[in-house]
Order: C-alpha cells, then sequence, then structure tokens
C-alpha cells in the first residue's frame, strides 16, 4: 500500500510514540550541535581580536586613559625604552616590568598600574579554552542522545529489561518497593539504573553494548570511524587530564593521531579540527538514532527515512559536504523505494561534486533518466554540466508546477545555474506564493480524533481546528498517515 492510500491514524501506539520519541531525540541533538557551530562561527572571530597583540596594546592604552599628564609621562618614559609593546616577551616579559615598576613604585598610583599591566600581558590565551570547552559540549550533547536513545531501547523492549533484571539479585529493596505508587514507577526506575549504568561506561563499552544488544556498528554511522574514536578520546583528556596527551590517549588512538606526541605533550585544537569533529559527532549522532529507530520500529521507517532526507538536504545547503555524502550513502543503503534511493544518490552525488571527487561523473553518465521523472533527467544535467538544456528543463518544469518557487532559489543542485542570464530573466518574473513564509508552520487538528494534518491534505475538514508547530507536543502528537507532517522545522 502506498502512503498516499494510508488512512488517518488516531492516538498513536506505543510503537508509533517511540519513533516519534527517538526522531524528536535526534532534531534535538541537531539544533543543539548547530548552535555550537553557529556561536563558533560568530564568536572565534571576536576571540582572535581579544589574543591579538593589538587587543593587549589597547588594554595598555586604555589604562593610561585613566591617569593624569604627569602620570602618562613618566609611563611614556619607560614605555620608550621598548620598541613596542609587541616586542615584549609575554612568557617572562624580560626586563620590561622591572623597568615599569622602577618608574611607578613611587607613586600612589604605582601598585594598582602594575598589576593592570601585568595581567593584561599574563592573561592566558582565549581561543584554546573555547575550542576545548567547544568540543567538550559537543561529546556532551551526544552523551545526552545516547542516554535517552538507550531508555527508549528498554522503554520500547520489555524482555531486554527482564534479561538484565535476571543479572541482579534484588532490583529493589522493601523500602524501596513502599515508596512505589505503580508497576511504571518501578520500570522507569530499573530503566533510569540500566542507562546509567551504561552511561558510567567508556565510548566502546556503549560500542559493545549496540553491537550485542541491537546489532548495530557504530563505525556503520562515522565518516571516519578512527577519527571519531579520538574525538572522545580527546574529550576524555580535556575534562580529566587539562588536555595533556596521556597514557590512555596513545594506546587507545590510531597511530596517524599519536605519531610525534609523547606523553605529556598538549594536544592542541584549532578552529578546523573543531568544525570536524562536531560534523563527526552530528553525523554519527543522527544516524545512530535513525537506526534505533528503523531497527526497533520497522514500520515507522519510513518516517524515519523522512527525517534523514530533512537532515540531510539541510546539511547540504550549509555545505556540510561530508555529512551529506556520509548520511546519502546510508539512506541509500537503508533505503527500499526507488524515490529514496535516487533522492540520496543525487545528493550524495551534489557533495562528492562539491568535494571535487571525480569518480561520481561517471556514475551519473550510466544514469538512465529516461523513464524517471523530470526532476531527476534535471539532476543528471546539472551533474554533467549541461547548463543551457537544464535551464531550459528548469523554466519548463516551474511552468508546469513541478518546481516551485523554493526549489529554484534554495535547491544545491541549481547552484551552477545562477547567475546565469536565464536563471536571472526566470527569478524576474517569479513572485512569492501566498502565506509561502508561514505554509509549512501551521497545522489542521481533527477536533473529535485530534490527528494532525498538513494544511493541503485531502482529510482537512472546514472544521478542523488550526494549530501552530510551536504549540504542539511532539511525545503527544497523533499525526495523519496519509499527508505525514512533520513537527520540526
Amino acid at each position: 500500500m502506498s502512503h498516499d492510500a494510508a488512512p488517518e491514524v488516531g492516538a498513536p501506539s506505543p510503537e508509533q510514540t517511540f519513533t516519534i520519541r527517538v526522531s524528536h531525540m535526534a532534531d534535538l541533538f541537531w539544533w543543539h550541535i548547530d548552535a555550537l557551530l553557529e556561536v563558533a562561527d560568530v564568536t572565534i572571530p571576536e576571540i582572535e581580536k581579544l589574543d591579538s597583540p593589538e587587543e593587549t596594546y589597547s588594554t595598555v592604552i586604555k589604562l593610561m586613559s585613566t591617569l593624569n599628564g604627569d602620570a602618562v609621562k613618566t609611563i611614556s618614559k619607560a614605555f620608550r625604552k621598548f620598541t613596542s609593546v609587541e616586542d615584549v616577551d609575554p612568557e617572562g616579559l624580560g626586563s620590561f616590568m622591572p623597568t615599569i615598576w622602577e618608574e611607578v613604585k613611587s607613586e600612589a598610583w604605582g601598585p594598582g598600574f602594575i598589576l593592570q599591566l601585568h595581567e593584561a600581558f599574563q592573561r592566558p590565551p582565549r581561543l584554546p579554552i573555547f575550542l576545548q570547552s567547544t568540543t567538550v559540549s559537543a561529546v556532551s550533547n551526544f552523551e545526552v542522545l545516547f542516554s535517552g536513545l538507550m531508555t527508549q531501547y528498554y522503554s520500547i523492549t520489555p524482555q531486554a529489561l527482564e534479561a538484565a533484571s535476571r543479572e541482579k539479585e534484588k532490583e529493589f529493596s522493601l523500602r524501596e518497593l513502599k515508596e512505589m505508587d505503580s508497576l511504571a514507577d518501578a520500570i522507569d526506575i530499573a530503566i533510569g539504573r540500566r542507562v546509567d549504568e551504561l552511561m558510567f561506561g567508556s565510548f566502546s563499552d556503549w560500542r559493545k553494548f549496540c553491537l550485542d544488544k541491537l546489532n548495530l556498528k557504530f563505525d556503520d554511522y562515522a565518516i571516519d570511524w578512527e577519527f571519531l574514536k579520538e574525538v572522545f578520546q580527546r574529550r576524555h583528556v580535556i575534562v580529566h587530564n587539562g588536555g595533556l596527551a596521556s597514557r590512555r590517549y596513545l594506546r587507545n588512538v590510531a597511530p596517524r593521531f599519536s605519531a610525534g606526541v609523547s606523553e605529556g605533550d598538549l594536544l592542541q585544537i584549532d578552529r578546523g579540527y573543531l568544525v570536524r569533529a562536531v560534523n563527526e559527532l552530528l553525523a554519527f549522532g543522527f544516524l545512530l538514532a535513525a537506526a534505533v529507530g528503523m531497527k526497533l520500529n520497522k514500520d515507522g521507517s519510513s518516517y524515519v527515512l523522512g527525517r534523514l532526507h530533512k537532515f540531510t538536504y539541510r546539511n547540504l545547503i550549509k555545505g556540510r559536504y561530508e555529512i551529506v555524502e556520509k548520511c546519502s550513502s546510508y539512506g541509500e543503503s537503508v533505503s527500499n523505494g526507488m524515490d529514496d534511493v535516487l533522492t540520496f544518490r543525487v545528493n550524495r552525488w551534489i557533495a562528492e561534486q562539491r568535494l571535487m571527487k571525480g569518480s561520481f561523473r561517471s556514475e551519473v553518465e550510466a544514469w538512465d533518466v529516461r523513464a524517471l521523472s523530470p526532476r531527476y533527467k534535471l539532476a543528471k544535467l546539472c551533474l554533467l554540466g549541461e547548463n543551457d538544456s537544464a535551464m531550459k528543463l528548469l523554466a519548463s518544469l516551474y511552468s508546469a508546477g513541478e518546481v516551485g518557487f523554493e526549489d529554484v532559489i534554495e535547491w544545491p543542485l541549481l547552484e551552477p545555474l545562477r547567475g546565469t542570464d536565464a536563471y536571472i530573466t526566470m527569478t524576474r518574473g517569479m513572485d512569492i506564493p501566498d502565506g509561502w513564509h508561514f505554509s509549512n508552520v501551521v497545522l489542521y487538528e481533527n477536533p473529535k480524533s485530534g490527528t494532525l494534518h498538513r494544511p493541503k491534505c485531502s482529510l482537512v475538514r472546514p472544521e478542523f481546528n488550526r494549530r501552530m508547530v510551536a504549540q504542539i507536543a511532539p511525545k503527544a502528537a497523533a499525526l495523519c498517515g496519509r499527508c505525514k507532517p512533520e513537527l520540526v522545522q
């Protein structure tokens, strides 16, 4: 049965609730990681300014602006003995500080000035601190996601909880049992204990658990498995060893990361490392959540794949091509429907094109699109650089309503066409659709069943209630099986 023929559903089943919760956890993880990357993009340039010699010089000028004319002359006399503030050795400060002290120690303001001056030069660089903290925060966000996924695993598979209980001599004390109001309380507490025990383990322990209990291989969800392991090892070093390489780190990372590093060396983190690490965690976490969702509720696979399509596409727009390549490859491998497979495949080709991987071209050239939708024919033309033919087909599809306004202005596939005379001529004649800005955040609720529908769903009736997505609790939502509305924008 096709999805278009799916009936309206009422209250969600436990399996549907599980799928919605897992997907929502993955989305929250996605939002948090996106926020870290956005903050880093804005913050790092400002921190670099704070760490620059010019900022130190500016601090000295501000200090001097608080002094009177005679004091400024005294300080300037001492400063003239040095070429510039930039020449001062920030480690030992050479003879700079003793020279300044000799000039100001007899002044009432001297001790306060020398203290502030010392702090200006001795202040540790801010950027390494920020990069370390952001790396730790990214890993912590994954830990929150993983804890939630394992909680849902035990919730949807009671036999796993029972098996774990048999391994313990005593699950609850008599006092604990008396304090419980219901069996549900006991189950929640037992699940919490299982998950806590698991989270106290290492990343290797989590990997083994998922392999043994779920037959899920962590390696399948990483862009670079060895690098992902290094990120977790580095997080441990930052938190527990001040960022200095430990014996454990050197023992557990691949040789390409330990080469030239000795125990006690400071593991430097630059902007490139941070972005790569956060992107690695983002892809791994989202794909692991998708795998858990599909593994434990096969009937919800189409919903999970829909979320993966959206995740892949949004990262394609942001230019995170390594994530797109990985997620598209995974999506291809787990999809059954041809449209799903082809959509993931086209996005993979776009990512590989942007990453300058020439291997994709032979695949595209051999792609037979004669029996496929015109959108796929357009994709082939764009990927092969046949821009004139692609532009003619795009204009035709837009006129026929097969390609929308948002596709034309946003679709990364069309990037080679933008800026051409034909594309500009076409967009000049385009108008923003009515309600376009709000069309994706409004759903309609059946007042009898509580089921939510997209505005254009054929099941929507005049008496349905208009609801904003922000007003809807994802965990309790009943979603139409025909139009498959999404609760995340």
